[in-house]
Formats: structure tokens, sequence, C-alpha cells
């Protein structure tokens, strides 16, 4: 019976660390420290409330959750509303699974089973209990990465608040089981918050499912607005290299006739009126629009295509530059639009405060990565490096800078992805780096 009671405790534990390395992808290191602490906190939870007569009131279940959500608050330093949202997930995943196995299992085989052979029951429920969690992580893409969208935030507030009710429910379930006669109202309790968890989930996916398909949709208008403004904008440098073409033989004329007649001073004069003239406006930021045809993903192609519209709109100088032919980068679509939205937004912004207002972007290729640089011309004022990644930073006004905090968090999903800031009195550059994966 001893070895039934060990069983039990080892299960209880693996179940919770389990989930916990599975929903929140952390290392082994991570998952034996928050094992550690929360079960030690926890035991001196249910100590004390076993010395004031609190105990099996359900009261530790709660404590269970706030100790958790301690943890990912003090260690973890998640947001408030993400550790919320884990350590009641934490919490319902393994209440209402285990209790929705035991009132199964209980229903078939009888109480009077239950209540002879009750560690080995409770051993056979903890096994089931952690194998369909398993399966529920892996069946709902329970992972916190996969979730963790901003745009999702405001739909995750909504399944906070249902958590919380399915715990109530919960914690009333526990206190009815306490009277013998409320033992089936308890288990129909318990049963009705499984599925309505199980309901959650569901509803979570085809939110997001949702939303990023009506994100792609409105990412293809634009980019179908795009291209229409991109084609009217080649039509029209067509043009005007085709008339700078035509023009070219007079003005070659006009050179020859100087040349033949060795009037020097009127060489220099038509030099520097027509030629340095032309020369300038051939290397007008117009002329980098053609440099877009080199990446070869439309997505990117259309941000930075914005981008350089909007540049014009504020009369910022705009140098894009990409050399070689750029393939679709190792990103997901949305995250790579956001990222590059962010920076580009806050290059034109950054630029725009500044005294020269100019700004260069280009896209690199190198042996073994790609790099994107996008560098602004700033206002001089004082910029700490260590800040402005912090949540509510901005050089524009308390609580406006969440931008940069995002493109974080976007980019610690992907290990071949880095970000690198640098900062002087006069510019601000960042680059991005992907690395390549060459066979």
């Amino acid at each position: 019976m001893d070895l039934l009671k060990i069983l039990i405790v080892i299960f209880h534990i693996l179940i919770l660390s389990d989930s916990y390395e599975l929903i929140c992808k952390v290392t082994k290191k991570e998952k034996y420290l928050f094992i550690f602490g929360v079960f030690i906190a926890q035991s001196i939870v249910e100590i004390l409330f076993y010395f004031i007569s609190l105990h099996g009131l359900g009261i530790e279940k709660i404590s269970f959750i706030c100790i958790i959500f301690v943890y990912l608050i003090g260690f973890k330093k998640y947001h408030k509303y993400k550790a919320i949202f884990i350590s009641l997930l934490l919490s319902l995943l393994y209440q209402s699974t285990h209790t929705f196995i035991a009132v199964i299992i209980s229903s078939i085989t009888g109480v009077s089973f239950v209540t002879k052979y009750e560690d080995f029951f409770f051993v056979v429920v903890l096994l089931l209990t952690y194998f369909v969690i398993k399966k529920i992580i892996f069946y709902f893409h329970l992972e916190i990465n996969y979730f963790d969208k901003d745009y999702l935030y405001s739909f995750f507030k909504k399944v906070i608040f249902a958590f919380f009710a399915l715990h109530i429910l919960l914690f009333i379930s526990d206190m009815v089981n306490i009277h013998e006669h409320f033992n089936s109202f308890s288990s129909i309790l318990a049963t009705i918050v499984f599925i309505c968890l199980l309901l959650i989930f569901f509803a979570m996916n085809a939110n997001k499912v949702q939303v990023e398909r009506e994100i792609a949709l409105n990412q293809k208008k634009f980019e179908q607005e795009y291209l229409q403004n991109y084609t009217d904008e080649i039509v029209s440098l067509y043009n005007e290299i085709r008339g700078f073409r035509h023009d070219y033989a007079g003005m070659m004329v006009s050179m020859q006739t100087a040349i033949d007649s060795k009037d020097l001073q009127e060489i220099d004069r038509i030099y520097n009126e027509v030629f340095v003239k032309a020369n300038h406006k051939l290397r007008s930021d117009k002329y980098t629009y053609f440099d877009l045809n080199n990446l070869e993903d439309s997505a990117l192609r259309s941000v930075i295509a914005q981008s350089i519209a909007n540049a014009r709109v504020h009369n910022i100088d705009y140098i894009l530059e990409v050399k070689d032919i750029i393939s679709p980068l190792s990103m997901e679509l949305l995250d790579l639009v956001r990222v590059m939205s962010i920076l580009l937004n806050n290059a034109v912004e950054g630029a725009l405060e500044s005294y020269r207002k100019q700004m260069e972007v280009a896209v690199i290729k190198l042996d073994s990565e790609i790099l994107i640089v996008i560098q602004n011309s700033r206002k001089n004022r004082s910029i700490k490096p260590e800040e402005i990644f912090n949540i509510g930073y901005s050089t524009k006004g308390i609580n406006r800078g969440t931008g940069l905090n995002n493109v974080k968090e976007i980019l610690e999903k992907y290990d071949d992805v880095i970000l690198e800031t640098e900062i002087d009195e006069e510019r601000f550059k960042q680059i991005i780096r992907f690395k390549r994966n060459i066979i």
C-alpha cells in the first residue's frame, strides 16, 4: 500500500511538471525548478490549513492557483494576464480531467470497489489523467506560443473569466461532495466542468483560425492595392526613363557641339546644368522601387513598399537597397509582417522628428545569413538601449510604447532570428539577422 501512495505522489508531480513543460515550452532545468518551488509552497500551505482546520474544504486548490501565479510573475516575469491564464489552465486541466475520469470509473466499478481499493483506484485514475491531459494539450495546441498573439488578447481575457467560472463550479462540486446525499450532483457538476473546458478549447482554436483568416484576407487586400500602386509607379518611372532616353541624344549633341568648338565655358555649363541634374534625377529615391523586384516574399515587399509611400508623404529621404534575389524568410507570415511593420513605422516616425529626415532600408544576402537593416536619422535625445523593449516605454509619451516589446516577444520564438540595436547621437539602427539553412 505504501508503494501505491508513493506512485500517487509521483504521478501527481509528473502530470503537473509535464503539463507545465508542454504548455510553456520550458527547459528541463526550469521544469524542475517549477516543480520544486510549487510543491514546497503547496506542502507548507496544506500543513498550515491542516493545523487551522481548513483542510479538505477545497481551499487548497485555490491556493495552488495562487502559488503558480506568483511563480510565473516572480520568476518567469510573465505579464499578469498571461500568468493568470496559465495558472488557471494548469489547475483546470488537472482537476477537471482527474475528477471526470474518477467519476466515470467509479460509476462503472461501483463505490464499494473504490472504497476497498482506494489507493489502486487513484493510481489508475492518475495514470489515465496523465495520458488524457497530454492528448488534450497536443490536440488543442495548448502551447502558449501558439496562442500568445496580441490580436488574440481581447478574446483570451474572456476565456480567463470562463476559467474562473469553471473553478467556482469545481469548488462547489468539492463542497457538496462532502455530503453523501449530493454525490451524484457533485459528479454531474464535475462532468459539466470537463465538457465546458473542452468546448472552451474548441472556441479558442476556432477564434484563432477566424482572426488569422481575417488578418490574412486583409493582408491579401493590402497586397492587391499595393500591386496596383506598384504597377502605376513602375509605369510612371518607365515613362520618365523613356523621356530621358529621348532627351539623351539632344544632350549628347549639345555637348559634342561645345567640345568641337572647344568652348570650355559652354562645356562646364552643359555639364553642371544638364548632366549633373540628370544624374541627380536618376539617383532619386523614386527608383528604389525597382529593388523591390528582388524580394520574392510578396508580404515583405508590400510592407516595405507601404513604408516608402508613408515616407514620401512626410518628405523623408528613403533609400532602399536589395541587390540580390531574396527568398522567403524563415518566419511565419503574420509574425514577419508585424515585426517589419512595427520597425518600419518606428523608423518613419523617428526620421520625421529629426532634422535630416533620412531613412535607409537594406536587405543583404550573406553566405550564412540574411540581414534586414533599418536605419533612420533621429532627434538627439537620451535613449537607453536596455529600456526600449520594456512594456510602456516610448519617446512619444507615457504608456504608448508596446511595439518593440511585441517585436521582442515575437522574435523570442525563433532561435535562428536575432535582433540587434545600434544607437548613436544622430541615427537609430535595427538589424535583423536570419540564419540561412544551407544544405
